[in-house]
């Protein structure tokens, strides 16, 4: 996040943590996998004058990933990170609507809604100690490989090819900055992990809807982007939260925080409007 006047930047439990006070409820805005808060900018443009928290895992800022991550571990950091300032609006894209969810079903006290900015939808997760024990040793391998310069060239060029595909606004993607960001060792070796663990933390989600046999107590709406989601993935997350709002956008591709920056503030703005009370 680079907004750049009355901003402070910190860190907790190698999450780097970026502020920008104003009037609330705070909007926290969480990274889809292998994402900066750099790819919020725009979001944060079109909130003036609203509180806003944009959390960067460990890779990035200059922090180093250890391992995988997990989703209630992650859930308990952004619980803390979150603190004084509950509750938030939580703004998720992709795989990171799997820690928002946990987040509000291990800390109902911290948010009062969800956005779920074209998120990572599974319909039925099994369990995932297999895949996390595999994962672990995928990712250090990628890891390594990654500190290799030539090799962290070419995964740096694929990885944001792959990308280009996935937003309308692929010039975004060249920026200095984005690149910055994104193209470094530490910062590929952290979306490998974060790749990798993707089935496992699916899993664990699906463990704790289980193990409470309740929707998320609170709203949320869906912003869907092209390609839209199943019906099937819809009633998946419509049982999920005690209420859910589909809103599709057919102009927006995977990356909404590049393609519908005012979509995702409109639903912010409604959504601190309906918990107003």
């Amino acid at each position: 996040m680079t907004d750049a006047q009355d901003r402070w930047e910190s860190r907790f439990a190698e999450h780097t943590v970026h502020r920008r006070p104003g009037e609330g409820p705070t909007v926290v805005l969480l990274n889809g996998c292998g994402l900066a808060s750099v790819a919020w900018d725009a979001v944060v443009e079109a909130l003036p004058g609203r509180a806003i928290i944009a959390v960067d895992r460990p890779g990035r800022c200059g922090t180093v990933n250890d391992g995988l991550p997990d989703l209630r571990q992650e859930a308990g950091i952004l619980a803390r990170i979150i603190g004084d300032d509950a509750p938030a609006i939580v703004v998720a894209h992709s795989m990171a609507a799997f820690q928002a969810e946990a987040l509000v079903r291990l800390h109902p006290r911290s948010a009062r809604g969800i956005v779920l900015a074209d998120p990572a939808v599974e319909v039925s997760a099994r369990s995932g100690h297999l895949r996390r024990a595999g994962a672990a040793g995928i990712a250090r391998a990628l890891g390594s490989a990654v500190r290799v310069e030539p090799v962290r060239r070419l995964a740096a060029a694929a990885v944001r090819y792959g990308m280009r595909h996935e937003t309308s606004h692929p010039e975004v993607l060249d920026d200095e900055l984005w690149r910055a960001c994104h193209d470094s060792s530490e910062a590929l070796a952290a979306s490998a992990a974060e790749f990798v663990s993707y089935g496992g933390q699916a899993a664990d989600l699906a463990a704790l809807r289980a193990e409470q046999a309740a929707p998320a107590a609170v709203p949320a709406i869906l912003l869907d982007g092209k390609p839209f989601h199943s019906a099937s993935q819809e009633e998946a997350l419509a049982s999920a939260f005690s209420h859910l709002e589909i809103r599709r956008l057919p102009g927006s591709c995977h990356l909404m925080m590049l393609d519908a920056p005012g979509e995702i503030a409109r639903a912010v703005d409604d959504l601190s409007q309906a918990t107003a009370s």
